[in-house]
């Protein structure tokens, strides 16, 4: 079955995660990912998170993950027989993306003005931290720095904490995300217009993009958030993160119909009718006393009654996993989030990792290969380009491949 981008062929300089989190969304999609490394240690994702098997191998699982369905070869791109090998790429690609910082890509003779001379139609994503203008363009950044300085961090944690990074990459995916989306959007419009062009997606920006609401309301009003920890924008006690008897469960009770719902439920009719729980305001005014008496009944059962009861009256409700807990979630094997394939060559055994977040009727988002060993299709792709053995072995000897 066709799906969406097959036939699209995508030359991939990234590394770590934003970059191949982006062709990776491609390659799941039918796109034909050549990934080009650096000779010798590769992609710096390929040694990160990762237990020291792993890490010798260069498969780091957050590697292999974010990097399913691609080709690995390995090019020094400073040495001038490079230049031919991305040359003879260019001639078949639709898709360049790159996330050095700004200005390297244009130093090493792979730019996108240099890239548009010898494919006109071609379609350059350059991913960096801060874009490729302004006084901060070309400084590097990782998740953390943009969590810092997007504001991302100034809203999350609590009075007595302070501020907070989040345990997971939201700036990086996102900016995958966006990335994906934003070559997307451009091979579209070439179907149209014949033209290729250049994206300049700023982990920065895409950070921002995912904070709207908070950063809207701000601009609306002025008013600058508290640190709130587990408790809902709304500051309704009745929205937030409870204890239970074995764990913790997140609710969000905003209205007063579903806290006469709620109420019902836990075994506490005379709710509604307390000062402190009858509107949305007085649950704001007194939301710590709520809080509190909230947490009471919760911690009298285990967190799978609370889900079961106040899921079947209609609560919005659900437990605090951990990952290990999310793994097992039924709803998770029902929508195939999960894909298990055979491991890469060195590395007994199956890897399962993450897929696409959607489903397609016709062209279904797929996981058929884990994230390639280092240089692993080198000699295949250079096939591919017209080199025959002899070249092939004389860029090996000369340290170009």
């Amino acid at each position: 079955m066709t799906q969406a981008f097959d036939g699209i062929r995508v030359i991939d300089f990234s590394q770590v995660l934003a970059g191949p989190f982006a062709s990776g969304q491609l390659a799941m999609l039918g796109a034909d990912v050549i990934k080009i490394e650096q000779p010798g240690e590769g992609d710096l994702m390929r040694t990160t998170m990762a237990n020291n098997k792993l890490a010798d191998l260069k498969l780091s699982p957050g590697f292999m993950g974010v990097n399913a369905n691609k080709r690995s070869i390995t090019v020094d791109l400073k040495h001038p027989d490079a230049k031919d090998i991305v040359h003879r790429l260019l001639a078949d690609a639709d898709v360049v993306v790159e996330n050095f910082k700004a200005g390297v890509i244009d130093r090493l003779g792979f730019g996108y003005e240099a890239v548009r001379a010898v494919k006109p139609d071609i379609i350059y994503c350059s991913i960096s931290g801060y874009g490729q203008q302004g006084p901060m363009a070309g400084k590097a950044a990782f998740d953390g720095a943009i969590q810092a300085v997007s504001g991302m961090m100034g809203i999350t944690g609590t009075r007595e904490s302070g501020p907070l990074r989040a345990g997971y990459m939201p700036a990086d995916i996102s900016t995958g995300i966006t990335a994906a989306f934003a070559i997307a959007s451009a091979l579209f419009r070439r179907t149209h217009t014949g033209e290729g062009q250049y994206l300049d997606v700023s982990m920065l920006d895409s950070a921002m993009t995912i904070m709207s609401p908070n950063l809207n309301k701000y601009l609306a009003t002025r008013e600058v958030p508290e640190l709130v920890g587990n408790t809902s924008p709304t500051f309704q006690g009745t929205a937030n993160t409870f204890p239970t008897k074995d764990g913790h469960v997140q609710m969000s009770v905003i209205t007063d119909a579903m806290t006469v719902k709620m109420a019902q439920v836990m075994g506490k009719p005379e709710w509604p009718n307390d000062p402190r729980f009858a509107t949305s305001q007085s649950r704001v005014d007194h939301a710590e006393e709520v809080i509190s008496m909230l947490s009471e009944v919760f911690r009298t059962d285990a967190t799978a009654a609370w889900i079961e009861r106040l899921g079947e009256a209609g609560i919005p409700v659900a437990p605090v996993h951990t990952l290990e807990q999310l793994i097992a979630y039924p709803q998770l094997e029902h929508r195939g989030v999960l894909a298990t394939v055979p491991a890469p060559p060195g590395v007994e055994g199956e890897v399962t990792m993450t897929t696409a977040g959607f489903h397609a009727s016709n062209g279904e988002p797929e996981v058929t290969s884990a994230g390639p060993r280092l240089s692993q299709h080198t000699d295949e792709v250079l096939a591919e380009l017209g080199y025959d053995e002899v070249a092939i072995q004389a860029f090996r000897d000369d340290n170009v491949i």
